[in-house]
């Protein structure tokens, strides 16, 4: 089994083949990908509803989607979206219980490269952990 570890202050991508240099934004992609597809697995209280992702890499734009039925309406919602802008990760929405920036964190993106763009610039300075912008 391939062991594999990114750490992202020196961008060095490691497997048991070998180490290569990656650029920020290709690791960020990768992180990103992988915590929203974790959450796009999980099931929904309505079997009829699909949380899905939406992964556009030559933009640098990344949703989570519900969408399905609920009775005759149809559900086509995203709750969670986030650009890659100039080497940031900017949380654009989240209408989850997700603490996603947290997430992010734990998988080794720096809370000092993560925009909370869903808050208004004049009060990021009360989230000083992540990056202000």
């Amino acid at each position: 089994m391939d062991t594999q570890s990114i750490t992202v202050t020196n961008q060095t991508v490691e497997d048991s083949h070998n180490t290569v240099e990656a650029p920020i934004k290709e690791t960020y992609r990768k992180l990103i990908t992988e915590v929203l597809s974790a959450h796009a697995d999980l099931p929904e209280d309505n079997l009829q509803i699909k949380i899905v992702t939406i992964f556009d890499t030559h933009s640098d734009r990344y949703q989570l989607l519900r969408t399905g039925w609920n009775g005759s309406k149809h559900i086509f919602n995203p709750i969670l979206h986030v650009d890659i802008i100039e080497d940031k990760v900017w949380i654009q929405i989240n209408k989850t219980d997700i603490e996603i920036g947290e997430e992010f964190a734990k998988v080794g993106i720096p809370k000092s490269n993560i925009v909370l763009g869903l808050i208004p610039p004049h009060l990021r300075a009360y989230n000083p952990e992540y990056c202000i912008l």
